[in-house]
């Protein structure tokens, strides 16, 4: 007889009714779960909310005193307030959870790396045509420099102390002698000219020749 029971309470694939009820019973609770949740909220909504209000007394003698705070009157139930009451709670939950998607998102979105796909970018290293390319570390490494010695003056590529000269390659390949290149940049920093490449400004602008005025250039 044991076993005959034990046969009986088992599930198996046979008997889908015994999965059925169970499947039930588990939605059962999910709704008495959620149903409890929403009275706990409207409790906490009802349980924070002053009554207000009060009534105005007779005037004496042209001043109008007030009178004690009304007892508020008795709320009366109906569906329709429950309803309104449920969909505010809900309204409320959802906006904060809103708010929390969104404070993950930004926060799993913030400032870190480039991240720019620069390897099939071909950067001239001399005016015969050779060409190369960085890698994500070199760029990283180089913005950090760039950063560090030369922001002050190259605020997003252009030039405070002549608005006239950018440091795009078009702007750069119209100096004398060109400095669109690696070449031609690493010439400047040892020992840099004007545009016009007519006059030595390495007194004015951070080089390894003035390195003993500039020491971020050592």
């Amino acid at each position: 007889s044991s076993a005959r029971l034990g046969a009986t309470l088992a599930p198996s694939s046979s008997s889908p009714g015994l999965v059925s009820a169970g499947m039930v019973g588990v939605v059962s609770r999910l709704q008495l779960g959620c149903c409890l949740a929403g009275v706990c909220l409207l409790g906490l909504h009802a349980g924070f909310i002053a009554p207000s209000g009060r009534a105005a007394g007779p005037s004496v003698g042209g001043t109008t005193h007030l009178a004690a705070a009304a007892a508020p009157a008795p709320a009366v139930w109906s569906p329709e307030v429950f309803e309104k009451d449920v969909a505010d709670a809900w309204s409320g939950a959802i906006r904060f959870l809103a708010g929390a998607a969104l404070g993950a998102v930004l926060l799993g979105t913030s400032a870190g790396p480039a991240r720019a796909d620069i390897d099939d970018v071909a950067i001239p290293v001399d005016a015969k045509g050779k060409t190369t390319s960085l890698t994500k570390e070199q760029l990283v490494r180089g913005k950090r420099l760039f950063l560090a010695a030369c922001s002050t003056c190259h605020v997003g590529g252009g030039t405070r102390t002549n608005q006239n000269v950018a440091l795009s390659l078009e702007e750069l390949s119209g100096a004398l002698p060109a400095r669109n290149t690696v070449e031609g940049l690493v010439d400047y920093l040892n020992a840099p000219t004007s545009y016009d490449g007519l006059k030595d400004i390495s007194e004015v602008h951070p080089s390894i020749k003035s390195a003993d005025l500039f020491p971020k250039m050592r």
